[in-house]
Order: C-alpha cells, then structure tokens, then sequence
C-alpha cells in the first residue's frame, strides 16, 4: 500500500474542500434519480457507489461500476436512474464518469509519480463520494421532513 506524504495528503484535502459545493450538487441529483419517495428507504444504489468508493484498491474499479449500473439499465425502463438525464440533458453516469475523470486529471496534476497518482485517485475518490452520499442523505431527511421541494 502506498502511503502519500504529508504535502499531497493536503493537496488532496484542500482540492476536496474547494470542490465540495460542486461535489454536493450531484449528491442533489442522485437524490432526484434515487429517491423512492412512496418509502423512507435509502438507495442501495448510492450505498453501493460508496461502498466500492471506500473499499476499491483501483480507482478503475469505481469507473468500472458506474458503466456496468448504466449498462443494466433497459432502454425502455420507465424509471431509469443512472441514466436519468439531467437539466444539462447530461445523464447522471456520465456525469459520474466526468468527475471521476476530473479526479483523475487532478491525479496527474499533483504528483508525476505513478504510485503517488493512484494513491491520490483514491483518496480524492473517497472524498468526492463522502461528499455525494452526504448530500444525498440530506436531501432525503429534508424530504422525509417536509422541507425539500
């Protein structure tokens, strides 16, 4: 296991926190994928995203799971989740994908060390999901309190 340096611990910390108001937006667009408001359950679909995101020891391996959610879904599903599009006509597993690979971008822009870079895209993955899940488990108490619209 790699053990990134105090320097790009911060770096990540830092990308993480500056980006945290665009990563919370998309957990706003899980929340109107995923949502089953008939129930008060929680989507075992965002669960599981997060569940790979913190156990992953690839950062492909989180790529890889938002494809095969998408590629599960038919096409005429009547309530397609990761494919749902959103106001930018952009479906949100795309949407996923292209953060992902702004992680990885940032990945490269830190440290020029391969080893480094993998440990980063994980790191910035776990921080990136814990920011997505969180809103997401927000708007659901919101809605289950009446004050999400």
């Amino acid at each position: 296991m790699i053990v990134l340096n105090n320097e790009l611990i911060q770096a990540a910390n830092r990308y993480i926190d500056e980006n945290h108001k665009d990563f919370s937006e998309l957990g706003k667009r899980f929340f109107d994928a995923f949502s089953d408001r008939s129930n008060d359950n929680i989507s075992t679909q965002v669960r599981n995203l997060q569940q790979i995101a913190c156990s992953a020891t690839r950062f492909a391996d989180i790529e890889d799971f938002v494809k095969n959610q998408m590629g599960k879904e038919k096409k005429d599903d009547e309530n397609p989740r990761w494919r749902a599009l959103g106001d930018d006509g952009q479906a949100l597993g795309e949407e996923i994908l292209q953060k992902l690979n702004q992680l990885r971008e940032k990945s490269l822009e830190l440290d020029d060390d391969a080893a480094n870079q993998m440990a980063l895209r994980l790191r910035l993955a776990r921080g990136w999901v814990r920011a997505v899940v969180s809103e997401y488990l927000y708007q659901v108490a919101l809605d289950q309190m009446g004050g999400n619209t």
